[in-house]
């Protein structure tokens, strides 16, 4: 629609009038400035350094948190300018470290070490042989802080006892704490092959039983037992160190025999004989290598008998030989006509007195052969008895054992 000339002419008018309406707000005025000159912020400041100066002088010191900074003459804060910055207090740590507090571990009274070298007899896996007796000798210090004296002993405590005692007495003076000491204990080693460990402590007075270590250990004896066969006890060899006598029956163990002989003979002795011989023709016409040959004294029922050297009997023994007589020089065996026995005591004690076997035997052209089982006794110490025991006369009774000996 076209518009009326008088209406656009208004519309020009109005835009006119609002753009001096505008430009009327943006006109310079005479308003105060806000910033001061350059002089007045110098005055202010030095009039601050001015009374802190005062203050300092009459001992009066701004509290902490109440001090403002200087305000110009329209109330606002006027900021200073410095160019050396306030040093800022920096807390150090402190240097010193804690010296920890030494706690002294108390030595306790009874306490072992061990001496150098501490097994002065029988190191470690020392070979025996079955049965055999050893003594056992250790070096041993008085590690804790009290003496030991007469009163301490040395205990058995487990293990393998090899006949240990059951108890042995330290010492006859005084062991004072640093100080060295040997002890030994008498054993035996067991029968069988192994190898055993046997264990052993100190005991006080007071009857505290304590070793080595922390946590009190026991110290301790180590063996091998080696393993035996054949000949273990030759009666042969060992004659020349048995006892020997002579008598008429009953038979006299005690001394042995009524009569003490001599081993050795001469072969001619009447009141009998017991020697070594060798290459000797024997009843049953062969040549013999080294035997024994017992004669009974020359009387009726007369008798000869030989105790020999203790023995400690081993698993598997058992006792072998042949009996017989020795032949005349043409071959013929004579009227020889004995009784041949073995007995046996544990130790020397007689009331164990025990016959093993008895053997009759007459010169028929053969020997006899024995064999004795002796597990019964394995393990005891026992002393071996041998009698020949005239059957009537003894005049030809040239009795003789024959590789007789303890066997495993």
């Amino acid at each position: 629609m076209k518009q009326h000339p008088k209406f656009q002419i208004l519309v020009v008018l109005f835009a006119i009038l609002l753009l001096v309406l505008f430009s009327g707000c943006n006109m310079p005025s005479k308003a105060i400035p806000t910033e001061e000159p350059s002089g007045m912020i110098h005055t202010v400041a030095a009039q601050t350094v001015a009374a802190q100066m005062t203050n300092a002088a009459l001992g009066v010191q701004d509290p902490a948190g109440d001090q403002q900074p200087p305000q110009d003459d329209q109330g606002q804060a006027s900021v200073q300018s410095s160019s050396t910055p306030t040093p800022t207090a920096t807390q150090i740590p402190p240097t010193n470290t804690p010296t920890p507090t030494v706690t002294n571990t108390p030595i306790p009274c009874d306490h072992v070490d061990f001496g150098e070298p501490v097994d002065v007899t029988i190191p470690d896996g020392t070979d025996l042989d079955p049965g055999e007796s050893f003594t056992k000798t250790w070096r041993l210090k008085n590690g804790g802080s009290c003496t030991w004296t007469s009163g301490y002993d040395l205990v058995f405590v487990s293990g393998d006892n090899m006949s240990a005692p059951a108890s042995v007495q330290l010492t006859n003076g005084t062991v004072p704490p640093g100080a060295d000491v040997d002890i030994s204990v008498t054993l035996a080693a067991p029968n069988g092959p192994g190898v055993y460990r046997g264990y052993f402590k100190l005991r006080n007075p007071g009857g505290g039983v304590f070793g080595w270590g922390d946590t009190s250990k026991s110290f301790w004896v180590e063996i091998e037992v080696i393993e035996l066969s054949g000949v273990m006890f030759d009666f042969i060899s060992q004659a020349k160190n048995a006892d020997w006598g002579t008598g008429t029956s009953p038979l006299d163990f005690n001394n042995p025999g009524d009569t003490n002989i001599s081993y050795g003979g001469p072969d001619t002795d009447a009141n009998g004989f017991a020697m070594v011989k060798d290459n000797q023709k024997l009843e049953d016409g062969k040549v013999s290598g080294k035997l024994l040959e017992t004669h009974p004294k020359w009387v009726n029922d007369g008798y000869v008998i030989g105790r020999f050297p203790a023995y400690t009997i081993g698993n598997g023994d058992y006792i072998k030989g042949k009996l017989g007589f020795i032949a005349f020089a043409d071959g013929s065996c004579g009227a020889g006509d004995a009784i041949f026995r073995i007995y046996y005591t544990e130790g020397n004690n007689m009331g164990t007195l025990t016959q093993l076997g008895s053997w009759s035997e007459t010169c028929d052209g053969n020997l006899k052969k024995i064999e004795v089982d002796l597990s019964p006794l394995n393990g005891k110490s026992v002393r071996f008895y041998l009698v020949v025991l005239a059957n009537g006369s003894a005049g030809q009774d040239w009795a003789i054992w024959d590789s007789l000996g303890v066997m495993r």
